[in-house]
């Protein structure tokens, strides 16, 4: 709550609805504030007077914008605080915003009730510019109320602070009596700022009138660095002449803004990676090429073999990974962070390398300049692919924000992996089919569970579409019976949430929502296609081709322990061809999984028949997506299935 006089506000927004809402929502938020709405820069300037403690403005409206109305604010009222409002998270704009003076600037974000943050803004501006006139009214009147401010005030002679509010010692977390008398700046500010506020503050006392914003890190006795910004001026202190500083925390707008650079561009890199990488191994060595060029000095992608964390590819110096253990076998306490995250499969931070110099490792580390490091794991659909380690020449280098957009960033590029290792399994020269059966009645869709299918023995599979992680489409046909007969004896599995009729052609196909796990999902995540599936009485026969030999007991053990008893029956070295089968899409047209999933649930519904057996909604309703969105998916993969055919 603010405690000085009450706050009138000029609110100026196009969108009068919204602007209107808003206003009311700050008055009952605030009694102290009062807001008048206008609808145009025009009428801004029109209604704009004395009485104005700050104006809340729109940037993008007819005539001029929120900017271009600042900067005929500010020919008049240099100091009037302004609060620009935008729908864009544009650098740009925020820094053409502070170019022109602007006191401060908020995201509009139509989902959410941001009322206590344009109160919080309205009240710390305008006490920021009241605190600023008072001192320069009237010293004693600038004492009363600097203890109000949300800002640190500091007053300085001769280089030494003699005055300092409550504010700056929460900022800089330090007694009132350690800082009095002495040197503020070698006191708080950190070491690489240090000359440069002092000019600042030397220019002040000089006499130079400028107030801008200038910005610095002050550094707690914990270590903890908070970023600041601060602007000052000449002012009177017991008769004789002194600085004025003003401090204000922006370490959360930093954080902010940082995080939403350092992930916009890395996120962009990133994904042109994926797009333009053909094989696993471009794809990594453009992945650490790029972390190595958004700051960090090593980066390097390994892989668990021969018994150790074995580099892939590195962005960086390897010489410090040629000097260290990286076995799987080491101690714990002294592992490196890779050899943990591998060990473990969970991430591993080091904030301070310096402070483990015992162990060998971090011994070499700091021999080549490294002071922080992370290691993350790069799994997908429980699938181990790696590690991926990034190494910085400072220490504590990795804050909540930065752990966060790095175990993103491995999430992604372990994905990136499973697509490009899925896709050269499709197009492996040499690949192998492989027919294995399911017995002891595991198999949701058995006819002894379900009940009798009329006169056929047999139900097919043919085609299976994930729709969650809970939840999977399946296309059963059974030829020679009628689709009354199906369905009654499905609708008995208790696992079938419900089931409707594509086409009642013979053969029948009907489609079955199922909500229990089904061998064709279990290795579809796996990168696995499967090309049949074929159901009798207490067995389920499947076909599926792997990359290589090598691949099977894997697969097999992995069948085993979701589904029980699997028995291999065929085994048959299979060719290029077969590798683009109807239900894995062209291998030059690396479709993504949700255009796969489009494109065959489309297939199975008899989307693509004359007359339609479905339409685009109810497909879509099926997928759990919007209808433009599912159109969209279905259209990228058509013509991505196309363009090899006709260019």
């Amino acid at each position: 709550m603010s405690t000085g006089a009450d706050i009138q506000v000029l609110f100026v927004d196009d969108d009068e609805q919204w602007a209107t809402l808003t206003a009311g929502d700050i008055e009952s938020e605030a009694a102290d504030v009062h807001v008048t709405v206008v609808g145009s820069a025009h009428e801004a300037l029109d209604a704009l007077s004395a009485e104005v403690d700050c104006i809340v403005a729109d940037y993008r409206m007819p005539g001029k914008n929120g900017i271009e109305l600042l900067e005929r604010v500010r020919e008049e009222h240099p100091r009037l605080p302004y609060l620009l409002v935008t729908s864009q998270g544009s650098e740009t704009v925020a820094s053409r915003a502070l170019d022109a003076g602007v006191t401060d600037y908020l995201i509009k974000d139509y989902g959410t009730d941001q009322t206590r943050d344009f109160v919080n803004k309205i009240h710390t501006s305008v006490e920021h510019n009241r605190l600023q006139r008072a001192i320069e009214e009237s010293e004693e009147r600038y004492r009363t109320v600097t203890e109000q401010s949300h800002d640190g005030i500091v007053i300085l002679q001769s280089g030494k602070l003699r005055f300092c509010n409550e504010r700056l010692i929460e900022l800089t977390c330090r007694e009132r009596e350690s800082l009095q008398d002495g040197d503020i700046v070698a006191d708080i500010v950190h070491r690489d700022d240090r000359d440069r506020v002092r000019a600042v503050i030397d220019s002040w006392f000089e006499g130079d009138e400028q107030s801008l914003l200038h910005e610095a890190r002050i550094v707690r006795p914990d270590g903890t660095i908070r970023h600041c910004e601060y602007t000052g001026g000449q002012i009177d202190y017991r008769d004789e002449p002194a600085v004025m500083v003003s401090i204000r925390d922006v370490t959360e707008r930093i954080r902010r803004e940082r995080e939403l650079r350092w992930e916009r561009n890395l996120n962009r890199t990133i994904q042109e990676a994926l797009v333009e990488s053909r094989s696993r191994g471009s794809l990594e060595q453009k992945v650490t090429d790029q972390l190595q060029h958004h700051g960090y000095a090593l980066a390097w992608i390994g892989e668990q073999a021969g018994g150790g964390v074995v580099p892939r590819h590195v962005g960086g110096d390897s010489r410090y990974l040629e000097t260290i253990d990286r076995s799987l076998d080491a101690e714990d306490s002294d592992g490196e962070p890779s050899v943990l995250a591998t060990a473990t499969g969970g991430a591993q931070f080091c904030e301070n390398v310096a402070n483990l110099s015992s162990a060998a490792w971090a011994a070499r580390a700091v021999q080549h300049d490294y002071r922080s490091c992370a290691a993350v794991p790069l799994v997908h659909n429980d699938i181990a692919y790696g590690v991926l380690a990034v190494y910085q020449e400072q220490p504590d280098r990795f804050d909540e924000t930065e752990k966060r957009l790095l175990r993103e960033l491995a999430d992604t590029v372990a994905f990136g992996i499973h697509s490009l290792e899925t896709r050269d399994a499709l197009v492996a020269d040499q690949s192998v089919e492989v027919t294995v059966e399911l017995s002891d009645g595991h198999y949701l869709l058995y006819p002894a569970r379900t009940g009798a299918f009329g006169h056929s023995e047999t139900v097919d599979i043919v085609g299976t579409v994930p729709v969650d992680d809970e939840t999977a489409l399946q296309y059963i046909e059974v030829p020679g019976e009628s689709a009354t007969t199906i369905r009654d004896a499905v609708d008995d599995c208790p696992a079938v949430r419900e089931t409707a009729v594509v086409t009642d052609d013979d053969p029948t196909r009907l489609r079955v929502t199922v909500t229990d796990p089904v061998p064709e999902v279990h290795l579809a995540t796996r990168g696995i296609v499967v090309g049949s599936t074929t159901v009798a009485a207490e067995t389920a026969t499947l076909s599926f081709e792997l990359e290589s030999r090598a691949d099977l007991r894997p697969t097999v053990d992995s069948l085993e322990d979701a589904f029980g008893s699997i028995s291999v029956r065929t085994i048959a070295d299979g060719t290029p061809e077969s590798a683009n089968d109807g239900d894995s899409p062209d291998t030059n047209a690396t479709l993504t999984d949700k255009q796969l999933r489009a494109l065959k649930t489309a297939h199975y519904n008899g989307y693509f028949e004359q007359p339609r057996e479905s339409s685009a909604t109810e497909i879509a309703d099926l997928l759990g997506v919007s209808h433009p969105t599912f159109l969209h998916h279905l259209r990228a993969a058509q013509r991505k299935q196309l363009r090899p055919q006709f260019e």
